[in-house]
């Protein structure tokens, strides 16, 4: 699909359209002396609006920004509410999706010794992990054995050689591949497995994947015995759920080995000459039960892909625990469910702080629960660092995380800016005991509308995160008030501007 089609069947160019349509009717009402009539149908749309909206299942600063655009622009906001409702898919949609997590999630089961064990050790992860297992139905493991890695360098290093010794499956899902070299050497060792009689799936995102690897390069992959699906394949004027992304990136081998992370296909997490020339991120190879999540995950997108139904069982492998004091949890979350999972494991892990908070992430665009969550904890006297990329990001990007800046400084949060090159890490950590690794940012974008996965962990292998959040701050500059205060008027007019757009995000 060229990008000229892609425009002409867009949600952007439908709702433009309207705008103007809108503006059309207000200049005409104006022209003909229908003011009064123009007026009195906005605030009855308005009233419609929200008798029907206020019983529906949506953030509050979504529907505050449609009940405020029904009295100025009524048929742009209507058509806004049904482009952010189809978001979440169509009924046939919901359905099929939601039989196919009852169907896989009930293959999994939650160990009550597990579970107690981590409540006599801490309250506060059990809390966490208890949420998520109630919610997305996810078991938490205990003993897992944890590897953790900040660059991509040994992360696919790894990667590769446990594909190597795949015996019967390769599980892959990518977000994003840019052929290079490390493409080429993992696509080289998957093809090799595949002769020698391993199965290989790969399951990727296709809005994003098909800007660098056409759908035609995909399928000539089966001719190498790939099976490759397209993950939520672009179709022009197919409905805004189109624009839905997946942002797994995670891979399984034999169901004895898994790894989970940040980590793209792309040659700029490997520099392998001077590794802070890498884009900085993170990721984990976890070994035994625990596996069996990322099972779950990987094929509740390859069934809604492909259509096909599997037994899970056929993937599960039996594992020997290993000798660590680690709790993990693996979890996927989809904009399909009406639960807010991404957003209020964020509140959870917050809310259960007792000592300090610290948040790497891409870019900010934090709504009220989550700002005043950060902000309540600070004043109780916990300490709250966030760190920010700054560098090698886009520059509203930039502008919109600064919007925030200064309120979270003036109220005691430590914000950094990380300046030790492009870093794409998504990392939170409690108390320096309990961590969170996910693919989702902290912007109302990602947490509500798109596909996201993440990993709890609690234990021993959390020391090695705090290590690589220090090394962070380390290589970070601490913002100030005066910083805030220091900036030219044009970049606060930005920033107020960015901040009204990401209402509609």
């Amino acid at each position: 699909m060229n990008s000229f089609t892609k425009f002409f069947s867009s949600a952007f160019l439908r709702l433009t359209l309207l705008l103007l349509i809108n503006i059309a009717i207000i200049f005409g009402c104006d022209y003909f002396g229908y003011v009064y009539i123009y007026s009195l149908a906005c605030a009855l749309l308005a009233l419609i609006s929200i008798f029907f909206l206020s019983g529906r299942e949506e953030r509050d600063s979504y529907k505050v920004t449609v009940f405020l655009a029904m009295f100025v622009v009524p048929f742009w906001a209507i058509g806004y509410a049904v482009a952010l409702k189809d978001r979440k898919g169509n009924k046939k949609i919901k359905k099929e999706w939601s039989d196919i997590i009852y169907r896989n999630r009930k293959s999994v089961f939650q160990s009550n010794e597990t579970m107690a064990n981590l409540k006599a050790v801490n309250t506060q992860a059990y809390k966490t992990c208890n949420y998520l297992v109630d919610t997305v139905g996810m078991p938490c493991f205990q003993n897992a054995s944890v590897k953790y890695y900040s660059f991509g360098e040994a992360y696919f290093k790894d990667l590769i050689d446990e594909i190597n010794n795949a015996q019967n499956y390769v599980l892959l899902e990518c977000y994003k591949i840019v052929p290079g070299k490390l493409w080429t050497e993992l696509f080289d060792t998957l093809r090799l497995k595949a002769r020698q009689g391993v199965s290989i799936k790969l399951v990727y995102d296709d809005a994003v994947c098909t800007k660098f690897i056409s759908r035609e390069d995909f399928l000539k992959m089966q001719n190498h015995g790939i099976e490759t699906v397209p993950f939520n394949r672009y179709k022009p004027f197919a409905g805004s759920f189109v624009n839905c992304r997946n942002f797994k990136r995670l891979t399984v081998i034999d169901g004895k080995v898994g790894f989970f992370g940040g980590f793209n296909i792309d040659d700029e997490y490997v520099q392998n000459i001077d590794l802070t020339n890498a884009t900085k991120d993170c990721g984990v190879r976890i070994m035994g039960e625990a596996v069996k999540n990322l099972i779950v995950m990987f094929f509740e997108d390859y069934q809604f892909a492909s259509k096909k139904v599997i037994n899970l069982q056929d993937y599960f492998a039996d594992s020997t625990p290993a000798k660590t004091k680690d709790w993990i949890l693996p979890y996927s979350t989809n904009p399909v469910s009406l639960d807010h999972t991404n957003k209020n494991i964020l509140l959870s892990l917050i809310n259960n702080a007792k000592d300090n908070i610290a948040i790497v992430t891409t870019y900010l665009a934090l709504d009220d629960e989550l700002k005043n969550a950060l902000i309540v904890n600070a004043k109780s006297g916990i300490k709250v660092r966030l760190i920010f990329s700054s560098e090698k990001v886009s520059q509203k990007i930039k502008t919109l995380s600064r919007s925030y800046f200064y309120d979270l400084i003036k109220e005691g949060i430590e914000v950094y800016e990380y300046k030790g090159g492009k870093m794409t890490t998504r990392l939170i950590m409690i108390d320096n005991n309990s961590a969170l690794i996910s693919t989702n940012n902290l912007d109302s974008q990602n947490t509500y509308k798109h596909f996201n996965a993440g990993i709890y962990l609690y234990g021993d292998s959390v020391i090695l995160m705090y290590n690589d959040i220090r090394e962070i701050i380390n290589g970070a500059q601490l913002v100030t008030i005066k910083d805030m205060q220091k900036r030219k008027l044009s970049e606060k007019i930005s920033a107020c501007w960015s901040k009204f757009i990401a209402l509609f995000r």
